[in-house]
């Protein structure tokens, strides 16, 4: 008999999260306003494309919703990357970004949660579109998950709880922030209608945040935001248990994997990032290593980040060359008093570089 009512509770447990997961259904809301000429001022086909596989690939129904609704702008930049292939070949996603849902047809009765995409153009039509913060407004009122990523929570700022008061006040929240859009929206910043570390901030939200570049996810009840990319998969996991699905266990993404890593070495030592690229250097990208070495150490805001960032600067010169990086870490070492170091440094890269006028240029430190 015991036998039997083990076997029993077993079966249905397994038909409950098999059912869980085949019924729930989430809306991915992105941004309108791109068009061709201005790309950059649209929704972020990576982020998408990751929040689009880990709720797919844990048997989640998805629409795309977008303000205007139909088409939107397709992306083709990063056809190079193995996972926008399976975005865009294996799943039904390009079929829904030629026919977006537009907000004002859809209601959150149908979903069991939204995950909002960042990208600028987040900051243009998401906050001020009245149909988009009605279902917003929606899913709060039935307490459903609603999660943000990036430059997603810019579709909070106006969104309202079933008091009236805004509903990201007094919750923890997280964003892209103003180091992040000033060290890499330079191209945008100035065309922004706001910094949204600083809108979210104003609507009385408790803003938490990470180092720049690297992932913080904040959860507060149903309320999940994420700060960076980087970020979006883990957001897009926490939001599956909201719904009820233990996540299955997944490849990082390698851009993911590499700052995940970079935030273990500040913590428990730069030689980490040797250890990794010597056991699975095909599991990072030493693009994103470069570019977080790059610009950590001029984005620190103290003495003692300063010199954690340099290590890690220093760390990742070892595995990666070019004159630019070589440029920054001279400059680093000779700021923080390493004379010997960054005079052996010039004399390395100079030999590699040549013809670099920005290396030559660093003479003078050392006449």
């Amino acid at each position: 008999m015991r036998y039997m009512l083990s076997l029993f509770i077993l079966l249905c447990t397994a038909f409950a999260n098999s059912a869980s997961a085949q019924e729930k259904r989430v809306a991915i809301l992105v941004s309108s306003y791109g068009e061709e000429g201005r790309e950059n001022l649209s929704y972020d086909l990576e982020e998408l494309a990751q929040a689009y596989l880990v709720l797919y690939e844990n048997g989640v129904k998805i629409d795309i919703i977008s303000p205007k609704g139909g088409p939107v702008l397709m992306h083709n930049k990063k056809d190079d990357l193995p996972y926008i292939q399976k975005f865009k070949n294996e799943t039904p996603a390009l079929k829904q970004l030629r026919a977006t849902l537009a907000s004002d047809t859809v209601t959150s009765e149908g979903y069991d949660g939204i995950l909002i995409v960042g990208g600028d153009g987040a900051m243009f039509d998401l906050p001020v579109h009245e149909p988009t913060t009605f279902l917003i407004n929606e899913f709060a009122a039935a307490n459903k998950p609603i999660t943000a990523v990036c430059h997603g929570p810019a579709a909070l700022v106006n969104a309202k709880a079933a008091d009236g008061s805004y509903l990201i006040s007094g919750k923890r929240v997280n964003s892209f922030t103003n180091l992040e859009e000033q060290a890499f929206g330079g191209d945008v910043i100035d065309q922004l209608p706001f910094l949204l570390e600083d809108k979210l901030k104003e609507r009385g939200a408790i803003y938490m945040k990470n180092a720049p570049m690297l992932p913080y996810v904040a959860v507060d009840g149903s309320l999940i935001t994420a700060q960076n990319p980087m970020a979006v998969a883990n957001a897009a996991e926490a939001l599956l248990v909201q719904l009820g699905i233990t996540p299955k266990e997944r490849q990082l993404f390698k851009d993911e994997a590499t700052m995940k890593l970079v935030q273990e070495a500040r913590i428990s030592g730069p030689y980490l990032i040797d250890v990794a690229l010597k056991k699975s250097p095909e599991l990072y990208d030493l693009n994103y290593l470069a570019l977080y070495g790059f610009y950590s150490y001029k984005l620190a805001e103290s003495d003692e980040a300063k010199k954690l960032e340099l290590e890690i600067m220093q760390t990742v010169s070892r595995h990666f060359s070019h004159p630019m990086y070589s440029y920054g870490l001279i400059e680093a070492l000779n700021e923080q008093g390493y004379t010997n170091k960054a005079h052996a440094e010039f004399n390395r890269a100079t030999a590699m570089y040549p013809e670099s006028q920005e290396l030559q240029s660093l003479r003078v430190l050392f006449e």
